[in-house]
């Protein structure tokens, strides 16, 4: 399970230290700001047609293989970028990552929370911790580098072979069959459907999940937590613009939101064993209705500061309870949830965001974009959400 709980730590860690060095290749290659936006369309279009089908193939492969198969993309798409002669190879090593990316993460979410049957919302908040850790540690690494003045490209080509030596390990250890989920029976698992074809099953499982009131509940979650954070994309233009601060002061924000996210996730891991994870979710979208008016709207630096810590405090306590509990629904098909989660996750949200901004501006956008998904996450919670009772696990 340590190899599993490394799957997001080395997805956030290399993509983090590709992604804050982009200043530095786009220099290096003459980039244009279309060609570092085509980059990243070419990652998220790729794995957008990929990772629907990837995630379906949890349910029906050795998961081992799939978890080897993004480890191994993201290894290479790594040295891809530091040894990259041309802006060509460059398209092509993003469009590796998002080949690979869905495989790695998604896969270990799924092994993680499956061994954790009694506490899934726990498991999923120590692997949140890890990876935040990893999103924190590739800038830090990116900075001690280019200060001892090192060549940038030799540290994409190290952290690149790490991640294919890490999918190397991943290939040679078999991970323990799936738990059986907390109080669901055999029947309620539909599993005794004959295998009639990898196509047929796929189909299966993707009917399982849509008759599964639970699983269709938290899909209904995971999007509206969708609409929240579809306003981030502009956070740092609002910083700059609106909220008045320098590009080195929306670096320093953005580390203190990042860390605030971990303490928060640590936070969770401890509560999960002593309060249910749906009441603690309805106080955080409470007092997110209050927070957020209070980020946008009061002056200066400072006050985006000290809301700032408890706004992302409570926003992160979310995911990890959301994706742990949306995997272990009673349709025992974590796979296809994920795959109906990723088709979802492609509609256009930001460009819906950013039309809205011009047509409003871009503070009533974000706030009223954020306000009106925040009232809908507390209605689902409130309304809809299946109740799970606080749970010990997975080691105390």
């Amino acid at each position: 399970m340590r190899l599993a709980f490394l799957g997001r730590f080395a997805d956030e860690l290399l993509f983090g230290a590709t992604d804050v060095l982009m200043p530095t290749i786009r220099a290096t290659f003459g980039l244009s700001y279309a060609q570092v936006g085509f980059l990243h369309l070419a990652l998220q279009y790729v794995a957008g047609l990929v990772e629907p089908l990837s995630a379906l193939l949890i349910d029906v492969w050795e998961r081992r293989w799939l978890l080897a198969w993004g480890a191994a993309g993201i290894g290479l798409s790594t040295v891809m970028v530091g040894v990259a002669p041309t802006f060509a190879v460059l398209v092509l090593a993003f469009a590796v990552y998002g080949l690979s990316s869905g495989p790695l993460a998604h896969t270990a979410d799924v092994v993680l929370v499956q061994a954790h049957p009694a506490a899934p919302g726990r498991a999923f908040a120590r692997a949140t911790a890890l990876d935040t850790t990893g999103a924190l540690l590739g800038p830090a690494l990116v900075a001690a580098w280019l200060w001892a003045g090192l060549e940038w490209r030799w540290l994409l080509v190290l952290l690149g072979l790490a991640g294919i030596g890490y999918a190397a390990l991943l290939a040679g250890t078999r991970f323990p069959a799936a738990a059986p989920e907390v109080g669901v029976s055999s029947e309620e698992r539909e599993d005794v459907a004959p295998r009639l074809g990898l196509a047929r099953e796929l189909l299966a499982n993707l009917r399982a999940v849509a008759r599964d009131r639970a699983a269709r509940t938290w899909l209904l979650f995971l999007f509206v937590h969708e609409v929240v954070e579809a306003p981030i994309v502009f956070r740092a233009i609002w910083l700059s613009d609106e909220g008045g601060m320098s590009q080195v002061l929306v670096g320093v924000y953005v580390l203190f939101e990042t860390f605030v996210a971990l303490v928060a996730v640590l936070a969770l891991d401890r509560w999960l064993t002593s309060v249910p994870p749906r009441r603690l979710m309805l106080v955080a979208a409470l007092g997110l209705l209050v927070l957020y008016p209070a980020w946008y709207l009061l002056p200066g630096t400072w006050a985006r500061f000290l809301v700032g810590a408890p706004l992302g405090f409570l926003f992160a306590l979310f995911w990890p309870i959301a994706r742990s509990e949306s995997l272990t629904t009673a349709s025992g098909r974590p796979g296809a949830v994920t795959a109906v989660s990723a088709v979802l996750g492609l509609l256009p949200l930001a460009l819906v965001v950013a039309l809205l901004a011009e047509a409003v501006g871009l503070t009533a956008a974000l706030l009223g974009t954020q306000l009106l998904g925040m009232a809908a996450l507390a209605l689902v919670t409130w309304r809809w959400l299946p109740v799970r009772t606080a749970a010990h696990g997975p080691t105390d």
